[in-house]
């Protein structure tokens, strides 16, 4: 099974509130397809929130240990990320890949920010079915802050134990060390800095943000291959699926 993350900088702009790039996921989802068919390989596709789900998050600190307005920061934010679902689950239908839709925070359970368990047999059986399961960033029940944000990221790591290779698929071409695309990433390469991006062309958050990510596909890699590809190049998302060798970075622990 291949586990395949649809970064919200790739499928939303950010800089933007409720922005889709209908085109580049239309294109995506193509790839997914052709794929797919080709290698018979099963799917299971999780999503972030991008430009739907951040503001409503930041807005009412939904992802901090003192979240406010929780009653109508939980209702704006899960309506914001079900409209956003509601666009992707179109296309595929579109393209006869069979979607359902799993809102992230109703499979998964968390404690003080943390994930504790993901209910991976409904996973397990949708796929079992002939569907592709499509699970996304959401707000989920907290047992000591009452709400938090259940990320994409923290999907990927809960479904990485049934998956074979794990694909993050974002809008640079893998992650930058000493200015440059690094082809396999290890842990002693860790922390990233703002001196490893020196000269790129974008700008990450690798204070805190993407060193973040980072560890946890890491800690992915035990359980199954991990790589970051770059999902705004034509191409690129379907030749990975299908084994070709192409630019990105494979995290290894």
């Amino acid at each position: 099974m291949i586990l395949i993350k649809l970064g919200g900088s790739v499928i939303t702009d950010k800089s933007m509130e409720y922005s889709f790039k209908e085109g580049v996921v239309k294109r995506l989802i193509q790839e997914i397809k052709e794929a797919s068919t080709k290698t018979k390989q099963r799917v299971i596709l999780v999503h972030g929130g991008g430009s739907f789900g951040h503001p409503g998050a930041k807005k009412y600190g939904l992802n901090t240990p003192r979240p406010h307005d929780t009653a109508k920061g939980t209702a704006e934010v899960q309506y914001q990320m079900r409209r956003l679902n509601q666009l992707i689950m179109n296309i595929m239908l579109e393209n006869n890949l069979w979607g359902v839709s799993i809102p992230g925070g109703l499979v998964s359970t968390f404690n003080d920010g943390k994930l504790e368990s993901i209910k991976t047999e409904l996973f397990e059986a949708l796929l079992g079915i002939g569907t592709t399961p499509v699970t996304f960033g959401d707000v989920a029940i907290d047992r000591k802050r009452d709400v938090t944000i259940c990320s994409g990221d923290d999907l990927m790591m809960g479904l990485a134990s049934l998956a074979d290779r794990a694909i993050f698929v974002t809008d640079v071409d893998g992650i930058i060390k000493d200015g440059n695309i690094v082809k396999i990433f290890t842990k002693d390469m860790l922390p990233l800095t703002t001196e490893d991006h020196k000269g790129s062309e974008r700008k990450i958050d690798v204070t805190g943000g993407m060193n973040g990510k980072v560890k946890n596909m890491l800690k992915m890699s035990s359980m199954c291959q991990t790589i970051v590809v770059n999902g705004k190049i034509e191409g690129r998302l379907k030749k990975v699926l299908l084994g070709e060798t192409i630019i990105c970075t494979e995290v290894r622990r």
